[in-house]
């Protein structure tokens, strides 16, 4: 069976130390313990198992709202251990990881941070293949600017065999946006867009139906409309890094929330979340504020279901979940709400 080992599990064994190293970031006082050696990943949770069938959830837990429980049935490890000589083999790569599904909260938060932690200067880096060119760009900008030569290795879903590769461990939230704001926020900022409306308009789902009601109601108050699609994530941080006041639908878009200054009025517009398995995203923007000492109000949009949603998400979302939930619908603000902002 799969077993797990704490930090201190780790630190009684000695043959478990030599696959550890760890790399500091000194201007935070942060400390990155990286895997390397032999391990077996797929590549929705990134979450390491060692050819002793060993995982480290303490620092391997990409989402603290994610179940691993499955990880420890005897029924996964059975079909582990039938499947892994089928397993596609790499060697020597440094393992960024990127959301499936290309989500930028994941992306941003989850997978970024770990780059920063990269100790040499010519690597391979692998990434998911579904990744964005905005994030694979954004990766490019950030090693260029440390110097490191790097390849890109593409991985697809499923499970791989990794062989003598490096691996960083995730952060909590508070940690990965202390790395981001520390290493990413622009030092000059001189925008006149300090009051910005953050449009979904060329998402799938959650974007705002009457959003032609509401519009002229924002710029008649200062709001300057973003599309977030059309710009560059380094041009999406400085815009919200110089923002007094956002307005935005729930939605990843909000990650750059992060990079605001202190006292910034951030208005979300969401649904009204109903099921159990909604509650993880309900306060995760409110949270970021709260870390971020925003001053955060939320405004309940009505919902309207979404008739054809696209292959990547029926590929990655339960089909019940993808019809039902209000976290896939779109919506419909109340304009007296927008009326009613100063």
């Amino acid at each position: 069976m799969i077993t797990n080992l704490s930090s201190s599990d780790i630190q009684k064994e000695l043959n478990l130390q030599n696959n550890f190293s760890n790399a500091n970031f000194r201007e935070l006082n942060l400390n990155c313990n990286i895997y390397k050696g032999n391990f077996y990943l797929d590549t929705f949770n990134y979450f390491i198992i060692n050819e002793n069938y060993q995982t480290f959830k303490s620092l391997f837990n990409r989402d603290y709202n994610q179940n691993y429980d499955h990880f420890y049935t005897k029924e996964f490890f059975d079909n582990l251990k039938a499947n892994v000589k089928n397993f596609k083999e790499f060697k020597n790569l440094f393992i960024i990881g990127s959301n499936a599904g290309n989500n930028y909260y994941s992306n941003l938060l989850q997978f970024l941070p770990r780059i920063f932690f990269i100790n040499t200067n010519n690597i391979k880096i692998a990434i998911h293949r579904n990744s964005s060119t905005k994030i694979r760009d954004f990766i490019k900008l950030i090693l260029n600017k440390k110097k490191i030569n790097f390849t890109f290795v593409y991985l697809d879903d499923g499970f791989y065999k990794f062989n003598e590769c490096e691996i960083p461990q995730f952060f909590n939230l508070d940690k990965s946006i202390s790395i981001l704001k520390k290493l990413l926020i622009p030092k000059n900022n001189k925008s006149e867009n300090k009051k910005i409306y953050v449009t979904r308009e060329d998402s799938s789902y959650r974007k705002i139906v009457n959003e032609a009601d509401i519009i002229p109601i924002l710029k008649s108050k200062g709001y300057k409309v973003i599309n977030p699609q059309l710009y560059k994530i380094d041009q999406q941080i400085q815009i919200f890094s110089e923002a007094d006041k956002i307005i935005a639908p729930h939605g990843s878009n909000l990650s750059n929330i992060i990079f605001c200054k202190p006292g910034t009025e951030i208005f979300e517009i969401g649904p009204h979340f109903e099921k159990e398995y909604e509650k993880i995203f309900e306060n995760r923007y409110q949270t970021i504020a709260t870390i971020n000492k925003l001053k955060y109000s939320r405004f309940i949009a009505d919902t309207v279901k979404v008739e054809n949603h696209p292959d990547l998400s029926k590929k990655y979302i339960n089909k019940v979940v993808l019809e039902n939930s209000n976290y896939y619908k779109n919506l419909i603000v109340k304009v007296n709400d927008i009326k009613n902002l100063e």
